[in-house]
């Protein structure tokens, strides 16, 4: 039998690799519009940059905690802080996909 742990840290892995991926095409690719509350009024490549280098940040979280999980097992106080990383940069994304921070002239 396979042990819950490689299922769970298995599963964990591919949603970081969606992240990896979305958050390469966003931040590499300056598919900026892709970003669900992208204002067009802000630059692309400045929303590129974090809201994308954000994404990356948080898949690469994501693949290092379903490796941890796939070596170590489970813990909740792991699985607690990923969580709430991830909420956080969440809202990180938003408000620089937004324009928060952008002062009209990025140069990149």
């Amino acid at each position: 039998m396979v042990d819950a742990n490689i299922i769970s840290g298995t599963v964990w892995l591919l949603c970081g690799l969606a992240i990896l991926y979305l958050g390469y095409v966003i931040a590499i690719r300056g598919r900026a519009d892709l970003h669900a509350n992208y204002d067009e009024s802000v630059d692309p490549a400045y929303v590129s940059r974090w809201a994308g280098g954000t994404a990356l940040f948080m898949g690469v979280l994501v693949v290092a905690y379903a490796i941890r999980e796939m070596i170590y097992g489970f813990h909740p106080f792991a699985l607690g802080g990923l969580l709430v990383s991830l909420l956080v940069l969440s809202y990180l994304t938003k408000l620089f996909a937004r324009g928060v921070g952008y002062r009209g002239e990025y140069d990149g």
